[in-house]
C-alpha cells in the first residue's frame, strides 16, 4: 500500500517545516537520471513555495519516498503543418486550426533508487498522475497532458506503452514532447 502526498501537505499536515522537508527529501537517489534527482533535492521546494509546480510523494507503509511526480502548467505551440486537424482538435476540443494549447505538464517523474526491490513502476506512477489531474480537471477543465523527455528510442516506447503520442510542436529542440488525452 502507498500513500502519495504533496510537499504543501508535509507542511500543513504533518508539521514539517522547510529544513525538515529538504532533510527528508535527501531520503530520494536516482543515479539514472540526475537532473530528476537534483530538481528534488534543489529546487522543489522553491518551485512549491512559489506555485510553478507541485510535487508528489509515494510513500510507503514505512514513509520511505518511492517515487515522486511535479505537475504543472504549460502553454504550447503547436506546428500544426505536421498535424492532421482531428489531433488539433482534440488537443484543442474546440478548434481545428488551434495554434496554442494549454496542457498539464508532468514536469518530473523518478522512483527512488535508495529503496531496495522498490515496487513502485512507471504504471504505479502514471496511476497517481491521472488520479491528481482528474481531481483538477473537475475543478479548472483541462484535456491533455505532456510530458518532455531525452529522444531515446526505448523511453518513447515505453511512454507509448502508456498511451503517449509523440506531439509535434514548434521549438522542441532536443526534447521529445509526448501527450496523453485525460
Amino acid at each position: 500500500m502507498t500513500t502519495v502526498i504533496s510537499l504543501q501537505e508535509l507542511y500543513e499536515n504533518y508539521g514539517h517545516d522547510k529544513e525538515q522537508t529538504h532533510n527528508f527529501l535527501k531520503g530520494f537517489a536516482c543515479p539514472k537520471n540526475t537532473d530528476v534527482e537534483k530538481f528534488l533535492h534543489q529546487k522543489a521546494l522553491r518551485f512549491e513555495e512559489s506555485n510553478n509546480a507541485k510535487t508528489h510523494l509515494i510513500l510507503s507503509d514505512l514513509g520511505e519516498i518511492l517515487a515522486y511526480f511535479s505537475l504543472s502548467f504549460k502553454e504550447v505551440d503547436l506546428n500544426i503543418e505536421k498535424m492532421s486537424k482531428s489531433e488539433v482538435k482534440q488537443l484543442d476540443g474546440i478548434s481545428k486550426h488551434a495554434r496554442h494549447i494549454r496542457v498539464f505538464l508532468i514536469g518530473q517523474i523518478g522512483k527512488n533508487s535508495l529503496i531496495d526491490n522498490n515496487p513502485v513502476n512507471l504504471s504505479d506512477i502514471l496511476r497517481h498522475i491521472d488520479k491528481v489531474l482528474l481531481r483538477a480537471q473537475k475543478l479548472i477543465g483541462g484535456r491533455a497532458m505532456i510530458l518532455e523527455c531525452q529522444p531515446i528510442e526505448k523511453l518513447l516506447h515505453l511512454y507509448e506503452r502508456y498511451g503517449f503520442k509523440q506531439l509535434t510542436v514548434i521549438d522542441d529542440g532536443q526534447m521529445k514532447t509526448l501527450y496523453r488525452v485525460l
